[in-house]
């Protein structure tokens, strides 16, 4: 809706549910037959409609990449907002002081998870290519979450 409010006059925003796609991207199923027939399945009406673009509107789905090429076809432009969302979190830690600076300055990578961690590991390891140190669950409320960073040591420098 915020697209077609902000977007050109005419432009025409259709959403599509694709709730099988975390699963399969999550059991490592991200190409083989059963992964391109739920494809087709989500997205044979957006084909048939010639949309140029997709958003893929989920972090997982940028592992599907290749499957939604084949089923969408090679003009259709696919929007990775994994990316978009990455460009946003680099400004905002740059801002609080947070981010790598020119001096090489590497930040380092604590994971954190609202729930029991299960196959996380090996769903990250697949997402970034490399093996990923443990995660920490953590309470949301917004005090637990404070204690939390402060304790590991997360905060502003200066």
């Amino acid at each position: 809706r915020e697209l077609a409010r902000l977007g050109p006059r005419g432009l025409k925003v259709t959403a599509v549910a694709c709730p099988l796609f975390v699963p399969l991207v999550e059991e490592g199923w991200t190409d083989g037959a059963v992964t391109r027939a739920v494809a087709r399945r989500y997205l044979g009406g957006l084909r048939r409609a010639g949309v140029d673009t997709v958003i893929l509107g989920c972090t997982h789905y940028p592992l599907l990449k290749a499957v939604l090429r084949k089923v969408l076809g090679s003009r259709v432009v696919l929007v990775d907002s994994a990316e978009a969302v990455a460009v946003a979190v680099e400004a905002a830690l740059a801002r609080e002081g947070l981010g790598a600076d020119a001096r090489g300055r590497r930040g380092r990578e604590v994971f954190y998870l609202t729930d029991v961690a299960g196959s996380f590991r090996a769903v990250a390891a697949r997402f970034l290519g490399r093996p990923i140190p443990a995660a920490r669950k953590v309470d949301v409320r917004v005090e637990a979450l404070h204690d939390t960073f402060v304790d590991s040591g997360l905060r502003r420098e200066g």
